[in-house]
Parts: C-alpha cells; structure tokens; sequence
C-alpha cells in the first residue's frame, strides 16, 4: 500500500507536520510505503528518518518569496509564480506518470496545488490538509499586485479538483473543497517531555531556557540587559548562530542525543518566534509559553495570533524590541504568566484513521 505525501516549499511547518502525519501511518500498517515529496533540505529530518518514508526532492508551488525572516518579497513571489506556471504542464505530468508508475493509491497533500491537477490526471483520490489556502493568501494582495488574480484562479481550479481536505484548527472558509473534515490540532508532541529532555541536553531543570526559531534566518538584537543572564538562550539549525551568550544546537547534535526538535520546545520555557502553524501547534502541544513577532501583511497572522493569545501565556514583540533590548524584559514577564488548560491535540490519529477508511474504498 503505497501513499504519496506532498509539502508545500513555504518554510517548513507544512513539512514538518505532514511528516508527523507520515510516521503515525506507517506506524500504524507495516506494509505501508510514503513517498514524501517536499523542497526541504534532507538535513532537516535528521532526526525523523525512516526506512518506509522516501524522500522525493519535489516543488509543485512557491508559497512566498521571503527576504529574510519578517519580510516578504511579493515580485519576486509573482516572478516564482510565473515561472512555475511556464514549467506547470510538464510537472503534471511527469508527476502523474511517478505515481502511476510506483503504484500510489492516495495522495495527501499540504497544499501545493499542482499536485491536486497529478493526482488527477493519474486518476488517484486526493486529500488536502491545511488551516489555509494559498488563493485566500494571495488574495490579500490584490490591491497592490492585481497580476496574482491569475494564478488564484489556477490555485482555485486545483483545489476543486480534491476529493476534500482536512481542514486544521485557525482556518477561514475553504468553498473550493467539496469535503471538509474538520480536524482537531496536528502537532509534533515530545514523547520524552521537558525533564529527560534537559537532562539529554545536560541543561539544569532551574534555568529558564528561551528558545528562538525564525526558520532559516537570523534576528539581530541586543544582549546588553543584565537581566539576559538570567536566561539559557538556545537557536537550533536552520537558524543560525548568532554568538555568544547562544548554545547552538545542530539537527546532528539533537539526533546524537536521541532528541527531535519538538523535544526542545519541550525543554524550554518560551520560545521567541514569527507565527506560523508549525511553531504554535508545537508549543501548544508541549505547553511552552511564546513571544513572537508581526510578520507584515501575511493573512494568516491575526487568526495565529488571536489562537496563541487563548492558548498560551505569549505576547507580541515588534523587531526593534530587539536591537533596543526590550526583548528580555518581554520574556521575563510572559514566563510569570500561568500556562491557560491544555488543549485538544489529537489531529494526527483523527486523520490515521480516515486515512485508512478512505484506503480501504480504494485498494
């Protein structure tokens, strides 16, 4: 039985979820196969390897062209847009002919659109997963790039062509899809927890650990503030290191110590962020406080943020909290703040077992 799983190339959220998703089923059926098809660098599951899960270097969208960690590049994303409608037709079918060729029975997808029109050429079922859609994203944008009206209409045309989608917590209306299955939380949970976590890493249980995740982008800030000693500040890769007082942790070095990334949001008390799903639904599974930052006119922001707000103890930074040293001040007090009740967090066994009920309609 053989699935073929598709990412988006937006950041690495999308991947590391659906990758989730991927372990649970072939966890759950020995003789299940998983192609993962996804533009993120293999470094980045050094941690998740798994014989039945194939990595497939594959790109069938753009997401948004990013200039660093805060700003977005919206000709540029328009120029990737363009240049992958010019390349469309030959991914589809060379595509097409990949999952005919290795036998697929389903194809899960999160969201590029182009793999919904392989699928269907292929004539397999497939299933969206996602809390939003790239055309409500791009469709944002109009005002001031009316050329991305072409490009939500292809999206659009795509996305009618699933059989339905699962449709993840802080979503807007998703009219394209002719099923919706609403679907609790999708998160990377650490099984370890906070304790052996911090004794793997060798941290002591007393220190208050700050995690900072800006994806693969650095944040310059100021260390002067005495009140930084009183916190264990750690980046991990695709971050890069900003130096001292920072512990680096590598994707080798947390394999080494038998630990995943959300291990270490496990470990820490906070992390300091720019919202996207992957890194809320993570600290919302582990129970890990948050500061994070506006990430300019992304759509998806203000549903994020009023979900962080419910769940977690978090607040809003703006960058130049950073560069004036106000950042410190700003974890301290969201660290005094009481931890809201745990929430549902149960998506990934939600979408295993329909999954397989979907399956079973096809082999």
């Amino acid at each position: 039985m053989r699935i073929a799983f598709y990412t988006s190339a937006h950041g690495y959220g999308h991947a590391s979820r659906s990758f989730e998703i991927a372990r649970a089923l072939v966890a759950k059926d020995p003789e299940m196969e998983i192609f993962f098809m996804s533009s993120v660098p293999d470094s980045f599951f050094a941690a998740d390897e798994h014989k039945r899960i194939q990595r497939r270097n594959c790109r069938l969208d753009v997401g948004i062209r990013q200039i660093d960690s805060l700003r977005m590049d919206l000709p540029g994303t328009l120029a990737d847009l363009e240049l992958l409608e010019k390349q469309s037709a030959q991914l589809v079918v060379e595509e097409a002919d990949f999952l005919n060729n290795h036998e697929i029975k389903l194809a899960l997808v999160d969201l590029p659109f182009l793999a919904f029109e392989a699928a269907h050429q292929a004539k397999i079922p497939a299933w969206g997963i996602s809390n939003f859609t790239w055309d409500w994203i791009y469709e944002d944008y109009l005002d001031d790039y009316p050329k991305f009206q072409a490009h939500i209409e292809r999206i659009r045309s795509a996305y009618c062509l699933a059989e339905g989608i699962f449709r993840l917590p802080f979503h807007h209306d998703m009219p394209e899809f002719r099923q919706i299955d609403d679907t609790p939380l999708v998160a990377r949970k650490s099984i370890l927890g906070c304790h052996e976590a911090r004794k793997r890493l060798q941290i002591d249980p007393e220190e208050k650990v700050v995690l900072f995740s800006f994806g693969g982008f650095g944040q310059e800030m100021n260390l002067a503030s005495e009140s930084v000693q009183a916190l264990k500040l750690i980046t991990s890769d695709p971050s890069p290191w900003p130096g001292a007082p920072f512990t680096h942790l590598s994707n080798r070095e947390l394999n080494r110590q038998g630990l995943r990334y959300c291990d270490l949001v496990a470990a820490a008390d906070l992390v300091v962020t720019k919202l996207g799903y992957g890194i809320v639904s993570e600290c919302i599974a582990n129970q890990t406080a948050m500061v994070y930052t506006p990430r300019g006119q992304f759509r998806e922001y203000p549903i994020l943020a009023e979900a962080v707000k419910r769940s977690l103890p978090a607040e809003e930074i703006w960058p130049d909290a950073f560069t004036s040293g106000e950042w410190v001040k700003i974890c301290l007090e969201v660290l005094e703040r009481k931890m809201p009740p745990a929430r549902d967090t149960d998506g990934i066994d939600f979408i295993v077992e329909k999954v397989f009920k979907i399956l079973r309609t096809v082999c």
